[in-house]
């Protein structure tokens, strides 16, 4: 097994510092609309728990979610209630890759506030970064009063909802959609369309170089694949030889220079 002398450390600073900066990690938009919502929906009789969602296929290089984008609709009845603004952005696994949502598997939930928007105007959500693969679900949960209407739509979307779904329950439910006592998708509804909720994706892998576990990559990430390189510790073996050598530090630095999310 080799173990690197001692000179090669201010080698590799200055490779490091002075040859190699980090950049932007690569970054995925995941979107159904068009970009311009012509309608809103909410439940129109009865108060409910209501949850909307896209389903996507998962981009190499966008494997990390870590933004949703959505444009609202009214939160107000006709009038002038006002329900409450209070949201939970959910993302979940298809673990059979259908589409249907129905046996999601929730991997992630981010809390947030409804804000009154215009049509095709989207505000931007930080969410718990979530690693996904295959289809994914990206919804938004609010509780809603009967006659407002908090759900954008694009009716132009190519995918007409089939990647859309709505449902309603009496309290929250989202690791068990499929019991719900009203599940409608989108392209089997009068109401056609894509919901106006987007994701952005990072790729997951750049963060192999974020060895302090901080989302950032700087001077201590460096020290930290230093100090693993010389120990022989398992974490710096990057190609998985069982040997610590050039190699190594090549894809280390050739992760840290690809960014991290």
């Amino acid at each position: 097994m080799f173990t690197p002398k001692t000179h090669t450390f201010p080698v590799l600073f200055l490779v490091v510092f002075f040859g190699v900066s980090p950049s932007l990690a690569q970054q995925v938009d995941y979107i159904l609309d068009t970009g311009v919502g012509s309608f809103n929906l909410g439940p129109s009789q009865f108060d409910a728990n209501v949850t909307w969602l896209n389903s996507f296929d998962t981009i190499e290089g966008g494997e990390l979610i870590t933004v949703v984008s959505v444009s609202f609709g009214d939160i107000a009845d006709n009038d002038g209630n006002v329900g409450s603004d209070e949201l939970t952005i959910a993302i979940l696994n298809d673990p059979n890759n259908d589409h249907d949502p129905t046996d999601a598997v929730l991997l992630s939930t981010t809390p947030g506030q409804w804000v009154d928007t215009a049509f095709g105007e989207f505000v931007t959500y930080s969410v718990e970064p979530t690693q996904v693969e295959g289809v994914f679900f990206v919804a938004v949960m609010m509780e809603v009063i009967q006659r407002a209407n908090p759900a954008s739509m694009d009716p132009n979307a190519p995918t007409a909802g089939a990647q859309s779904w709505l449902f309603y329950n009496p309290d929250p439910n989202l690791e068990d959609l499929g019991s719900s006592p009203f599940i409608l998708q989108m392209s089997q509804s009068p109401f056609q369309g894509a919901w106006m909720v987007r994701a952005t994706g990072e790729s997951f892998i750049s963060c192999l170089a974020d060895f302090t576990g901080d989302g950032e990559l700087n001077f201590f990430d460096v020290l930290a694949f230093l100090i693993a390189f010389t120990s022989s510790d398992s974490s710096a073996d990057f190609n998985d030889d069982a040997l610590f050598n050039f190699f190594d530090v090549s894809d280390f630095l050739n992760y840290f220079a690809a960014g991290c999310p």
